[in-house]
């Protein structure tokens, strides 16, 4: 079933961002809220220059678009360059998925969202920008990749149910590594002062 995998992921998020979260958490309540319209407006579409977009692709984009607008010049233009490497990662696995589909060995879901995942971890190691960056330049990918097709009188619609559950996988696959990356600094910060302690007892 489309989207039974973002429906799971997402509400799972928001059970975490709801019930687990710290009370004096400065992001608890935008995160709990931006999770449940993200969800509400997954059965919603719209037509916008020509194309077919869900509810929750446009959200996500202008929430995004108005949460970068308020960064510095110099790193809004690298948040910007990385979410277009982000892009055209997504179109060019779109396409070729389109024109040698009998390459694609693993689940396309899965495969697109380690591959986004991967390279959203390498470009950016701000964890909350690297998650956002992400999301933007998958859908910012899907509409690309429709507007090619259009060229050819295919329809495609940017951010559908099917669609969804490859970009919440690929959420929770930066998340899962940005919580590895905090796990371990934890420790490196730990045991590097248990050394100190020990240095100075003796």
């Amino acid at each position: 079933m489309d989207g039974l995998m973002f429906y799971w992921l997402f509400w799972f998020g928001w059970i975490i961002t709801t019930f687990f979260y710290p009370r004096i958490h400065p992001d608890r309540l935008l995160l709990s809220v931006w999770i449940l319209v993200a969800i509400t407006l997954s059965t919603a579409s719209t037509v916008l220059f020509d194309f077919s977009i869900s509810g929750t692709g446009v959200f996500i984009l202008l929430s995004i678009y108005i949460w970068a607008s308020r960064l510095p010049a110099k790193k809004l233009l690298y948040f910007m360059l990385s979410s277009f490497i982000i892009m055209l990662t997504t179109v060019c696995f779109l396409l070729f998925e389109l024109f040698d589909p009998i390459w694609i060995l693993i689940k396309r879901d899965w495969l697109l969202a380690i591959l986004t995942a991967c390279v959203a971890v390498l470009l950016h190691s701000d964890k909350k920008q690297r998650l956002l960056l992400l999301l933007l330049g998958m859908i910012q990918g899907e509409i690309l990749y429709s507007f090619i097709l259009k060229k050819y009188s295919f329809s495609f619609q940017v951010a559908d149910l099917y669609s969804l559950d490859a970009l919440a996988l690929a959420a929770v696959l930066t998340v899962g590594w940005n919580t590895i990356e905090m796990v371990v600094s934890y420790f490196e910060k730990n045991l590097h002062s248990i050394e100190k302690e020990k240095e100075k007892l003796t």
